[in-house]
């Protein structure tokens, strides 16, 4: 055997134990306490964990304390190939149990591209207002997509949502 049969072989070995959920739940406990600095720690700790069912959208929240340390990372809401049902109530009803101080979202797009809808845009909005009336840091909701993501917080939308909510709130 070539050693590139052998390399594509232990690859796809490698990808059949990432989507069976074995290293899933290995990610989750360790990451636990620990700290994610940028979005693309982010999307090295989430990538792997929607791997097990990539041809559908996963939603998934980092919880955070007041330090950024992770108290849990929790897939939240599931879907279809093209979208996903998030229901603010249960994000919020799970941030009061974790005891979160701030959070991050993600979630995948199967078709592969990670260029954020209208639809994710409006979401996040609503999401950051249902946070910010409870006193909980929204820091990013990024989208994966084939092997890249795109961060809202990287790209100025999480700061224009925030400057419209104080907007909006200001009257």
């Amino acid at each position: 055997m070539s050693k590139s049969q052998t390399t594509l072989k232990e690859k796809q070995k490698f990808y059949e134990l990432l989507k069976s959920g074995k290293f899933a739940d290995m990610i989750k406990e360790s990451a636990k306490q620990g700290k994610v600095n940028n979005s693309n720690e982010v999307y090295n700790v989430i990538k792997p964990l929607t791997a097990q069912e990539s041809d559908v959208e996963q939603f998934w929240v980092l919880f955070l304390d007041a330090k950024n340390n992770i108290l849990e990372i929790s897939m939240m809401f599931k879907g279809s190939i093209t979208s996903a049902s998030v229901y603010p109530r249960e994000l919020i009803k799970k941030v009061l149990e974790t005891k979160a101080a701030a959070i991050i979202c993600c979630h995948n797009h199967p078709s592969g591209s990670p260029e954020p809808s209208s639809e994710d845009i409006e979401l996040t909005f609503q999401l950051l207002i249902a946070l910010k009336s409870i006193g909980v840091s929204f820091h990013d909701h990024s989208v994966i997509g084939d092997n890249r993501h795109y961060s809202m917080a990287d790209h100025g939308i999480m700061a224009s949502l925030n400057d419209k909510y104080n907007r909006l709130i200001r009257g």
